[in-house]
């Protein structure tokens, strides 16, 4: 199996990793008096980042060109750095540290970021070295 393909399988599970983990396995809060807190609109954009990572995960896969595969590569590096900003800084979670979302959600989603971000650009680099060297 070459590297584009584990670089994109990997990728894609991240990104349903992503979606999965405010919906799934963290869940965010619940609205509570029929208003949604923070964590509630983090998550949906969460969700709409995993699954845009877990597409450009594919489309390395399928990509014919390496050049295609590291163009993927780079843009889900990009989603990866959204996936941390949004939990973080962008929109938030709740304030208290004693929520579910702020001791799971948001952790979890700074992680999943991260290792995007770290499988991603590794694929991009390698390439651009390969074109360098070669």
């Amino acid at each position: 199996m070459s590297k584009n393909k584990i670089t994109g399988i990997v990728i894609a599970l991240l990104g349903l990793l992503t979606a999965l983990i405010p919906t799934v396995i963290f869940k965010v809060c619940a609205a509570m008096d029929g208003k949604f807190m923070k964590c509630h609109w983090t998550s949906q954009v969460e969700v709409a980042l995993g699954i845009t990572v877990l597409v450009l995960g594919l489309l390395i896969v399928l990509a014919k060109e390496n050049a295609a595969s590291s163009a993927y590569a780079a843009a889900s590096a990009i989603n990866g750095v959204l996936v941390i900003l949004i939990p973080t800084v962008v929109i938030g979670v709740c304030g208290s540290a004693d929520m579910p979302c702020n001791s799971g959600t948001k952790p979890a989603l700074i992680i999943a970021g991260a290792l995007v971000i770290v499988v991603a650009l590794i694929n991009t680099i390698s390439y651009l070295a390969s074109k360098k060297n070669g």
